[in-house]
């Protein structure tokens, strides 16, 4: 009777078995509790403090799961951490199905969570092998190379925090294939998807801009095939917005026929031949803002140039479109009749400065053929003096304005 007793005593003195328990370890650390762990329960390390805490899928300051707790303790103990063996005392598992971290701190689910870690798979109804294995959201993953879902890449970067990068596509009305070129380099972002508004994307050789409006126009930038290296350079200008000039011509460029470039303060027209003579128009540098206004009409530039001189004789050919301004020195007691060699352009001038010879009366005769005057210039018998002589253009004949008397 005695003997019977004190087994029972025995027996109800023992410790009650946990849920779970290890029939198996492989590998295994310790590591100091960050808060209760208990056998089974499934911990993360904390890089704040590298201390074990309960492991939740739900929580990115909780996971990934290093292991399975071994042997548990209070806040601040020595636990034993299982990271591979076979934890015994489970129920109800389907037997080859994997186990994941689960959203419910430090337990095990058979279930996939979003954030799918597997820390092991279950070998009967009742035992998980347990192998923490690296995070790998296989949720969206049906088919081999198939991930689905609007959002099926979730990268958490190098500092596992609440900060990821997500991968998502728009759901696709066609089949659509996205290429990797064999290079290394920084992805070029958009702001909007091809074709929405704000949208900027790539073509052939290109880059399309859609605008404001998501319609059938866009605004694209392409490159004709080069020849040599070439470099277009935005200069670093004052916070303003500025507007590029552009060219009918789609093969605008320096030394191209009928092109318009720009040079060092100037501008620089080809013309309709592609040589090496070119037409500049430059300004002369500035003192004070100035300003030059084309008239709203046709016609042509009356420009300034260098006077140029006639050859004196009796017949003296006056040759239009070399200058605005001709000079005539006559030759002594010689008269002379100037032919204009064209009518000009209507609107056109011209200044004809005629020097004196000497002691006798020159007389200075204007063809009539394209030349209106008001009849012949005497010159004085006084050498080197000057009369000054203007005509205009209709266009079909000149016409003379005016001359002065005889100047010193």
């Amino acid at each position: 009777m005695i003997f019977a007793v004190m087994i029972f005593a025995v027996l109800f003195a023992m410790p009650a078995q946990a849920a779970v328990y290890w029939s198996q370890k492989f590998a295994r650390f310790s590591a100091t509790a960050g808060e209760t762990l208990a056998t089974g329960d499934v911990v993360t390390i904390k890089d704040a403090d590298g201390y074990a805490y309960l492991a939740d899928a739900n929580d990115a300051a909780l996971r990934p799961a290093a292991g399975v707790v071994g042997k548990g303790g209070a806040s601040g103990a020595s636990v034993e951490i299982v990271v591979s063996g076979v934890l015994e005392g489970n129920t109800s598992l389907t037997e080859s199905g994997p186990g994941y971290l689960s959203e419910t701190a430090g337990d095990i689910t058979q279930s996939a969570p979003a954030y799918s870690q597997q820390v092991g798979y279950a070998i009967s109804s009742t035992a998980y092998l347990i192998n923490c294995q690296n995070y790998f959201d296989s949720s969206s993953l049906t088919v081999l190379g198939t991930l689905t879902g609007a959002s099926p890449f979730v990268l958490e970067g190098a500092t596992a925090d609440s900060y990821e990068t997500t991968v998502a596509v728009t759901d696709p009305t066609a089949d659509n294939t996205i290429y990797f070129p064999d290079t290394s380099g920084v992805t070029i972002l958009s702001s909007a998807v091809p074709q929405a508004a704000y949208g900027i994307w790539g073509a052939n050789n290109a880059f399309v801009f859609e605008g404001t409006t998501a319609d059938g126009y866009e605004t694209t930038v392409d490159v004709a095939d080069p020849t040599a290296d070439v470099t277009f350079r935005f200069p670093a200008l004052a916070a303003a917005t500025y507007g590029i000039m552009s060219s009918t011509l789609a093969t605008n460029g320096p030394d191209i026929a009928n092109s318009v470039s720009g040079g060092t303060n100037s501008l620089i027209f080809e013309g309709a031949t592609a040589d090496a003579y070119e037409t500049i128009l430059s300004p002369v540098d500035p003192t004070a803002d100035r300003t030059v206004t084309i008239p709203n009409r046709t016609g042509q530039i009356q420009l300034a140039s260098a006077a140029s001189a006639l050859t004196p004789g009796a017949g003296v050919t006056l040759t239009v479109g070399l200058s605005n301004v001709y000079t005539l020195t006559l030759t002594d007691n010689e008269d002379s009749t100037i032919t204009f060699s064209g009518a000009g352009t209507a609107g056109d001038e011209i200044t004809l400065i005629i020097t004196t010879a000497g002691t006798a009366d020159e007389v200075v005769t204007f063809h009539a053929t394209l030349v209106s005057s008001v009849g012949t210039l005497t010159a004085g018998t006084d050498a080197g003096k000057y009369y000054v002589v203007k005509f205009i253009s209709n266009g079909t004949h000149w016409f003379e304005v005016s001359r002065t008397a005889v100047q010193t």
